[in-house]
Parts: structure tokens; C-alpha cells; sequence
């Protein structure tokens, strides 16, 4: 049995950028942004010049900048402290958040345009904001999966495809993704502070992924073809934030 040497990252300077950069056996040169930092990754193969590697990254500079620039939006934005007064976003809707002390069990209701979190005053106040953001996203939850089946049915039959199951989880860079094998889409729990026209475009994108994998032409024109205003919508719901669908 061979064993080769662990390829090495070099974190070096490329076209005015900081680069870690690494050599391994791909096809291609790949660049990428780390959603969480901004940090630039470029792995090339064994083969290609450092030459020609320094001028694709010099070709995307306009692009790296632009995906930085996200990067620093998304850190910018600051989640509205949870207390008494504050507006949260339910499907869209902005409700104000009042939140009551109750020796009984925890619940979340929506009455008028007012979301309820009663939780047992046993709390230390230290804890208070993880429990009631634990609160909040265990009905977020429930409701978006509550949703989901009816947007199905209804979009399923137009897309022409059937996903065996869909599922809600939390995603940091994506709104959704389809493991197109097992024919199972996965939604983003931060969907369910969007409009539904919102979660249903993402919906159809993920199923469209059943006839497309790629995001090619033929993919563009099935989703247009079932969702005409599907930009409309994707607009809408990258207004305030950058991640992406898959």
C-alpha cells in the first residue's frame, strides 16, 4: 500500500488578496469564500502553474469582493434582543413579542398581531434568552411543518416530480437542498419568518432539482414554467439576507 504526503495549505498573496491555498488532485481550479469569515480558499491541480492559478483569482476579483461584502452584511445584521416589545417576523407578519412569567408549562400563542411566550419564571435570568429562542424555534418548527405537506400537494402535481420526504433543519448558508438520490429535500427553519410565496419557491427550486440537478438553462425554464414570478420571489427573500438555495 502507497501512502502519499497530506497536502498542505499555503496561506500566501494572490491578485492583492490573502489566500489559503492548496494543491491536490481536482480537475479544476476552485474558489471559494468561507460564509462565515469571508476567507479565500483556492485548491488547484498538481499540475497548473502557480502562474495561471494567481490569474483566475485576479479574473474573479470583482466577484470575491462582492461575496466578502456579503459576508460582512450578513455579521453586520444583529438578531433584535428577545424581550417584551420586540417584533418578530411569523410568515411574514411582523408581531410584537410579549413575554410572561407563568409557573405553568412554557407555550407560544399568537393572538391578534401579538406572539405570547409564557415560560416558568424559574429561569435564571441568564437562561431567559436561550429558553425562549428555544421556545420560539420549536413553534417556528411546527408550523413550517404543519405548512410544508399542503405546499406540496400543490406543487408536486405542477412540478411533475414527488420528493419521498421533505424536512426541516437549521441551515447557515442555505434556504434549502435536495439529495436528489434519495429524493429528500431539506427546508431551512428560518423560512418560516418569510411570506409563504417565499417558502414556495424554495420549495419548487429544490423539487425542480428532482427532473435538474443543475442550475442550468432546462432548470431556469422548468421553474419558470411552473412559477412564473419566480424571481419576483427570490428577490424577496434575499432582500435582508444572503443565503442561497441548492
Amino acid at each position: 500500500m502507497r501512502i502519499g504526503k497530506k497536502a498542505q495549505t499555503e496561506v500566501t498573496q494572490m491578485a492583492g488578496f490573502e489566500v489559503s491555498f492548496i494543491r491536490k488532485r481536482v480537475r479544476n481550479i476552485n474558489l471559494r469564500i468561507r460564509p462565515s469569515t469571508g476567507a479565500i480558499q483556492v485548491s488547484a491541480p498538481l499540475t497548473v502553474s502557480r502562474r495561471t492559478v494567481e490569474t483566475f483569482v485576479a479574473s474573479r476579483t470583482d466577484w470575491i469582493k462582492a461575496a466578502q461584502k456579503r459576508v460582512l452584511e450578513r455579521q453586520s445584521i444583529v438578531e433584535p434582543e428577545l424581550i417584551s416589545g420586540a417584533t418578530v417576523m411569523w410568515f411574514g407578519q411582523p408581531l410584537e413579542l410579549s413575554i410572561l412569567d407563568s409557573g405553568q408549562k412554557a407555550s407560544v400563542e399568537i393572538v391578534d398581531n401579538e406572539l405570547i411566550v409564557r415560560f416558568r419564571h424559574s429561569f435564571l435570568a441568564d437562561k431567559r434568552q436561550a429558553e425562549i429562542l428555544k421556545l420560539l424555534d420549536a413553534t417556528y418548527r411546527a408550523e413550517l411543518e404543519r405548512r410544508l405537506p399542503l405546499m406540496l400537494d400543490k406543487w408536486q402535481p405542477m412540478v411533475g416530480v414527488e420528493a419521498r420526504e421533505c424536512r426541516v433543519r437549521r441551515m447557515k448558508t442555505r434556504w434549502g437542498s435536495c439529495n436528489i438520490h434519495k429524493a429528500r429535500i431539506w427546508m431551512s427553519l428560518e423560512l418560516a419568518k418569510y411570506p409563504p410565496e417565499c417558502i414556495e419557491y424554495v420549495l419548487v427550486h429544490e423539487l425542480t432539482h428532482l427532473l435538474e440537478p443543475s442550475h442550468n438553462k432546462r432548470f431556469h425554464r422548468l421553474v419558470g414554467e411552473v412559477m412564473p414570478d419566480w424571481k419576483a420571489r427570490k428577490a424577496q427573500l434575499n432582500q435582508t439576507n444572503q443565503r442561497k438555495v441548492d
